[in-house]
C-alpha cells in the first residue's frame, strides 16, 4: 500500500521547492528598516517557512519503511548516491559557476571575489567541509545526519504508540522548551538541561517521523481535515503577528518565531500536509499524461534547490534599479520568475538523464 506513488507527495514536493525560492527572495525582511517592504517580506516568510518541515516529512514518509524494500546497506548506498552526491556535485557546479561568473560577469554576482582569489581544489574542500560554497546547502548537511539514524527510527515503523511518545517527546523537547526558553519563561540553564536529549532534541528527526506517522497512521477524515485547515491558516497567521510585535522595536531581525524550529512551524507544516493529501483521490484522476508531468516537475526540485541562487543573485545584480524596488516591494513576483528560469534548466537536465536512461536500456536489451 505505501510503495505506490501518490500524486500529493509531487504537488508538496513542487510547492515546497518553490517555497524555498520565495523565503530566499525576501531576505529584506533582514533588513533594519520598517516598512511596507519588510512587511511585505515578513508575510512572504510566515507564508513560506513550511519548505523545509515539509521536505523533511516527505523523507520520512517515503523511507521509515525501508526495511519492507531493501536492506540497510541498500539504504546507505542509495543515499550516499543521491543525497551525498547531490551535494558533493551540486556544490562543485555552482563553485565552479561563480568562478566564471566573476571572469566573465564581475558585476553580476554578489560576493564572487570571495571564490575567486582562494579558487583551488583544496578550498573547494575547505568550504565543502564547513557548508561554505552555498550557506541554503545547510538542508543537505542536516538530512545526512538524520539518514545516519534512520535505521534506529525505522525500528518505530510499526509501533504506533512508540512513535507517538516520540513524537510527543520530540514536539517538546525540539519546540516547546526552546520556545518557552525563547520567551524567557525559562531560564538558560533550565533549557539547556531540558533539551540536551539525542535525537530527541532534533527538530529534523521530528518533522522525519511526523512526515511518516501522518501518512501511515493519521486518516483522511473529517475532522482531520478541518484541524488542518484550522492548523495551516492559523499557524501563519499567529507566526506573523507574533514576529510584527516582536520586531517592531528591535534593530536586528529576530527569525525565531518564523522559523522551522518554531512550534507553529510544526503545526502549520503538519496541516498542509494533511490537506495536500485531500487532493490524493482527485489527482489520480487527471489521467497519466497529467500526473506524468507533475511527476516531472517533482523529479526537478532538487536541482530548483541546488541552483535557484544563481538566478536571484543574477537577478538582483542586472536588472534595472526600478525592477530591483519592484522585486524588493514584491517578492513574490521574483520568487515566480527566479523558480521558472531554474525549472526550465532542471527540466533540460531531467529530460537529458531520462533520453540517456532509455537509451542505455535499449543497449542492454539489444545486447542480451
Amino acid at each position: 500500500m505505501y510503495s505506490r506513488r501518490l500524486y500529493f507527495e509531487d504537488v508538496l514536493n513542487v510547492v515546497s521547492c518553490f517555497a524555498v525560492v520565495a523565503l530566499h527572495c525576501s531576505l529584506a525582511v533582514f533588513s533594519p528598516e520598517r516598512g511596507l517592504t519588510w512587511e511585505r517580506a515578513l508575510v512572504c516568510q510566515a507564508v513560506f517557512i513550511f519548505a523545509v518541515p515539509i521536505f523533511v516529512m516527505l523523507s520520512g514518509a517515503n523511507l521509515m519503511e525501508y526495511r519492507k524494500r531493501y536492506s540497510t546497506a541498500q539504504f546507505f548506498k542509495r543515499r550516499v548516491l543521491r543525497t551525498g552526491l547531490a551535494l558533493v556535485v551540486g556544490s562543485a557546479v555552482f563553485y565552479l559557476i561563480y568562478y566564471v561568473a566573476f571572469r566573465f560577469f564581475p558585476n553580476s554576482y554578489w560576493g564572487v571575489r570571495d571564490y575567486t582569489d582562494a579558487f583551488s581544489v583544496g578550498d573547494f574542500f575547505d568550504r565543502l567541509l564547513t557548508n561554505r560554497v552555498n550557506d541554503t546547502y545547510w538542508f543537505f548537511y542536516s538530512i545526512i545526519g538524520v539518514y545516519c539514524v534512520v535505521p534506529l527510527l525505522s525500528l518505530a515503523a510499526e509501533r504506533k504508540r512508540l512513535l507517538e511518545g516520540m513524537l510527543a517527546a520530540g514536539f517538546v523537547v525540539a519546540f516547546l522548551i526552546p520556545a518557552l526558553g525563547w520567551a524567557k519563561v525559562l531560564s538558560p540553564e533550565y533549557q539547556k538541561t531540558l533539551t540536551g536529549v539525542p535525537l530527541l532534541s532534533s527538530s529534523m528527526v521530528f518533522y522525519f517521523l511526523l512526515g511518516y506517522y501522518l501518512r501511515r497512521y493519521v486518516a483522511d477524515a473529517r475532522d482531520v481535515r478541518l484541524a488542518a485547515l484550522v492548523a495551516t491558516v492559523a499557524s501563519p497567521v499567529l507566526m506573523l503577528l507574533i514576529s510584527k510585535g516582536v520586531n517592531a522595536g528591535l534593530p536586528q531581525y529576530d527569525s525565531t518565531p518564523i522559523s522551522a524550529g518554531f512550534p507553529l512551524a510544526a503545526t502549520f507544516a503538519a496541516g498542509l500536509f494533511c490537506l495536500v493529501r485531500c487532493l490524493e483521490p482527485r489527482l489520480e484522476t487527471l489521467g497519466p499524461r497529467a500526473c506524468g508531468v507533475l511527476t516531472t516537475l517533482a523529479s526537478t526540485s532538487l536541482y530548483v534547490y541546488l541552483f535557484h541562487l544563481v538566478a536571484i543573485y543574477w537577478l538582483n545584480m542586472s536588472v534595472p534599479p526600478q525592477t530591483i524596488e519592484f522585486f524588493q516591494r514584491h517578492p513574490v513576483a521574483e520568487a515566480l520568475l527566479a523558480f521558472a528560469m531554474t525549472e526550465v534548466a532542471s527540466l533540460v537536465i531531467v529530460l537529458v538523464k531520462r533520453r540517456l536512461k532509455a537509451r542505455r536500456a535499449r543497449r542492454q536489451v539489444s545486447a542480451a
